[in-house]
């Protein structure tokens, strides 16, 4: 369905290769050593069986739009996350099958008693970015339209640690609304990814410049992990973060 990999990503590692790969490709179902990120263009004309393989839960959600083109782009976004999950798995999209976890974060039934992989989805505007982690790993995904109708330093300001504001500020203007979308991108990937309100997106530290970084709970500093920053489209702010998945210590 034009499904496209974007990256493939070893969450041991500190490089990131980024690829594409043609979803008829075999490569872009192979399951990976890392962790995989895949997009959707959104903009699309929908198929009848990508809302046969929606639950009834996804199919009321996307009755419930207002506007017909987010209604479409809701339909192509969750069916493209069953295409790459039945790659992954090796079954048909539309036996693709969800149940919530404890934290009632979304996971993937393989059936078969298959370990299963961590997966997430996000989508902005016309693009949509899958991410599968393989067993051992958590992964959160995030993408966002760089929008140029908000005060980056004011919003920083009120939603980012001391440190990441002064970082925007020390910027020029242009780079501090990339800069501010870019901290984004990689806390909610990382809230994400860590799932059952561990952690915050106050709580969330982020360094790095270029496609590298990290970030660490500061609740937790135990609870951390890399950041991978994504170049989706020209306009768009994307960042995968994986953790380890063993339980998370008590942070009181």
């Amino acid at each position: 369905m034009g499904v496209t990999q974007a990256a493939t990503v070893n969450p041991r590692s500190a490089s990131a290769r980024v690829a594409d790969a043609q979803a008829g490709d075999a490569r872009a179902w192979s399951w990976p050593a890392g962790v995989r990120v895949w997009k959707a263009h959104l903009d699309r004309a929908e198929r009848a069986e990508w809302w046969e393989w929606l639950s009834e839960g996804e199919r009321e959600r996307a009755c419930a739009f207002a506007r017909a083109v987010d209604r479409r782009r809701y339909v192509v976004a969750h069916a493209a996350l069953r295409s790459v999950l039945g790659g992954v798995c090796g079954v048909p999209a539309a036996r693709v099958a969800f149940s919530p976890d404890p934290s009632g974060r979304p996971r993937l039934d393989p059936g078969g008693g298959r370990p299963a992989p961590d997966f997430n989805l996000s989508h902005s505007d016309e693009w949509a970015l899958v991410a599968v982690a393989p067993e051992g790993w958590r992964v959160g995904v995030d993408v966002e339209r760089v929008r140029d109708d908000l005060d980056p330093l004011a919003m920083a300001d009120r939603l980012y640690r001391p440190e990441e504001a002064a970082r925007l500020r020390a910027a020029s203007p242009g780079a501090a609304l990339t800069g501010y979308f870019r901290l984004w991108t990689a806390k909610e990937a990382f809230v994400k990814a860590t799932g059952g309100g561990l952690a915050r997106l106050g709580d969330v530290l982020v360094h790095g410049e270029g496609h590298e970084g990290s970030a660490t709970c500061e609740r937790s500093r135990s609870l951390g992990g890399p950041v991978r920053w994504l170049g989706v489209a020209a306009g768009y702010a994307a960042a995968v973060v994986t953790i380890a998945s063993t339980p998370a210590p008590r942070t009181g």
